[in-house]
């Protein structure tokens, strides 16, 4: 038994007629069950139920075993002092919450079809990429795109948890706070840690004092990076002599050049070339951030690499083929949604200003979509992807609901359940 079922069958009422007896032999009778709270704190809220004749308001909280609450810790919490009802599937004892208050408890069990659960689980065990897959494309496009516009807030709500503890680190810094996320973005998927402990050890303040020097700039963080070797040619030596002087005039202990990962990745992605572009990028970030707030940045400026970078796609290597150095578009749109679309949120959701997030969020459905694997499997399966909104959706959703087989926290979940 899992506490997503019985969720789901408390949430829509699949349950025998009540009036039920709780554990104490008083009937109850549900008026409303409660709405599903996402967030932390009880798992429904404004509930409506008849215990003992009584009409209570207030929360309804779901476990597996009556002793879940103490493994929990709500008896501590507060949040939980409005439960009105604790509803299990198994009952073992009374449970109290922090003011001392007795719940009342419902035992599920013998109140449902179990096989209804059994069956569920079997359609989970046997499916090997999305259970819903072979319903997918039967269900109403409405449920579908409701499912979508759920994830692309919940994707945007993560992201601004993430930000507003940056943003304390930095000290409500709101240059730095974006250079961080133009310096994760740069990193992708597989580098976007070592491109934070980047930003880190080349912060924002440091590296504004060479911003007019590009050659020093490029030096500050390719050593950092711990990349940088202490031979090659004419160009890597300059950039290594002029290393050496920044890192014993500011005291600087590069990164270890062990974390940065080059497997299965194309020589323009490499991070040797993604750490030259945040270098290269970094003039032009000083007014960025400015301009975002004030609604002007389709005119920013993308510089390209300089001509070393032509020939080479690691700092040791030559490449026996011409690279290019210019921004790709794929890139610049990796920015928007990573650190340009989160940051104007994010600013608009610390000055209450909902016009800003709304822009955050228009901006997004006019971006191109992302292409990769998780969102040609739901291409593959019907869904129409149009754009970044779309394809970022997706991503939440495979990682929330479908990887996790969170199936019946979802909206199609009841189409699988019934199937």
């Amino acid at each position: 038994m899992t506490e997503d079922f019985l969720h789901y069958i408390w949430h829509f009422q699949s349950l025998k007629p009540g009036p039920w007896l709780s554990t104490e032999d008083e009937p109850i009778k549900v008026i409303h069950p409660g709405f599903p709270n996402h967030n932390s704190g009880p798992d429904f809220s404004n509930a409506r139920i008849l215990i003992a004749g009584q009409l209570w308001i207030g929360s309804v909280e779901i476990h597996i075993e009556s002793m879940d609450w103490y493994r929990h810790k709500h008896e501590h919490d507060p949040a939980y002092n409005n439960v009105i009802l604790h509803v299990v599937y198994k009952s073992q004892e009374t449970v109290k919450t922090q003011l001392g208050n007795s719940l009342c408890e419902l035992s599920l069990k013998g109140l449902f079809d179990e096989q209804l659960y059994w069956r569920f689980e079997q359609r989970l065990n046997n499916s090997t990429h999305l259970a819903c897959a072979e319903v997918f494309s039967s269900c109403l496009d409405l449920h579908k795109y409701e499912m979508l516009d759920r994830c692309a807030v919940d994707r945007m709500k993560q992201r601004m948890t993430r930000m507003e503890c940056l943003f304390q680190e930095l000290r409500g810094d709101w240059d730095a706070l974006f250079y961080h996320l133009i310096a994760k973005s740069l990193g992708q998927k597989v580098n976007k840690e070592p491109m934070e402990m980047l930003a880190r050890v080349v912060p924002y303040q440091l590296w504004r004092k060479h911003v007019r020097d590009s050659e020093a700039l490029m030096a500050l963080f390719l050593g950092m990076s711990g990349l940088l070797p202490s031979s090659g040619d004419a160009q890597v030596k300059k950039w290594r002599s002029l290393f050496n002087y920044l890192q014993h005039k500011h005291q600087l202990r590069p990164l270890e050049p062990s974390i940065w990962k080059y497997a299965r990745m194309r020589p323009h992605s490499f991070p040797d070339r993604r750490i030259a572009q945040l270098a290269s990028l970094a003039p032009e970030l000083e007014s960025w951030f400015s301009r975002i707030r004030a609604g002007g940045w389709q005119d920013f400026k993308w510089p390209a690499l300089t001509s070393f970078w032509s020939y080479h796609y690691r700092l040791s290597k030559l490449s026996s083929v011409q690279l290019k150095v210019e921004w790709s578009k794929d890139q610049i749109n990796a920015l928007k949604i990573n650190a340009l679309v989160p940051i104007l949120y994010f600013y608009g959701m610390k000055l209450n200003r909902e016009s800003l997030q709304n822009r955050a969020f228009e901006i997004l459905q006019s971006l191109p979509p992302e292409s990769n694997k998780i969102t040609k499997g739901y291409e593959q399966l019907g869904l129409s992807i149009s754009s970044a909104y779309d394809s970022q959706a997706c991503l939440t959703w495979h990682e929330t609901y479908c990887r996790p087989k969170k199936c019946l926290t979802c909206t199609l979940g009841n189409k699988l359940l019934n199937a």
